[in-house]
């Protein structure tokens, strides 16, 4: 589904675009995720080896031998999750499509169904932008946005918002939004008639130069 369909009717549109599909993919093929399945594989494969091979070890788990395949499989379930990012990273991208306003910074999401996070631009507390090893090569960089603070279950906080991540033009949004923001809030603190159509203190109608 189009973000646009997500935005009220007295948005208007600043920007609008996807991750770069290339670099999105590589950057879920080579994760520490992959070192260590990896890794973990190797591991899960000699131990098996050595059960069904080694007869002294083998004439012991006679009744066993149905259940130890089942048993590794799903001793296997690090592996299998990041085979699963890997096979499904496709349609996530698909799904990933992030738009900026005059009013909001919105950001669908999902695999088999989609998601679309919405947040304000009187939400949004810090912006800044960030390049990884695989962005640099590519010359593409994320962009947070971040809207708040949550507390995580072990007690640390951590903050939350919205990630526009491997796009080409990062730079170019990470102003958009900085100004966008900052004439935002500009208006919005002004002191005004109460806001009506015609304000004799401030142009109330934000447009973007």
């Amino acid at each position: 589904m189009n973000v646009e369909v997500y935005k009220n009717d007295d948005e208007t549109i600043l920007w609008k675009g996807k991750p770069n599909k290339s670099v999105y993919i590589k950057e879920r093929i080579f994760t520490p995720l992959a070192l260590f399945a990896i890794v973990w594989l190797v591991i899960d494969i000699a131990i098996m080896s050595t059960i069904f091979y080694t007869s002294g070890a083998f004439e012991g788990m006679k009744g066993f031998v149905f259940v130890l395949p089942l048993f590794f499989a799903l001793h296997l379930m690090p592996v299998w999750i990041y085979l699963g990012r890997i096979l499904f990273c496709g349609l996530s991208w698909k799904n990933i499509e992030y738009m900026v306003t005059d009013k909001a910074i919105y950001a669908t999401s999902g695999v088999f169904t989609t998601k679309c996070d919405r947040k304000a631009f009187q939400e949004v507390s810090n912006v800044s932008f960030h390049q990884g090893i695989i962005d640099k090569v590519h010359n593409v960089g994320d962009v947070f946005i971040a809207t708040g603070v949550a507390t995580t279950s072990n007690g640390n906080t951590k903050q939350i918002g919205i990630n526009i991540i491997d796009i080409d033009d990062y730079l170019e949004v990470y102003k958009l939004i900085t100004k966008t923001g900052r004439d935002v809030f500009s208006d919005t603190m002004y002191p005004n008639d109460l806001r009506p159509e015609e304000n004799h203190g401030y142009n109330t109608k934000y447009v973007n130069k």
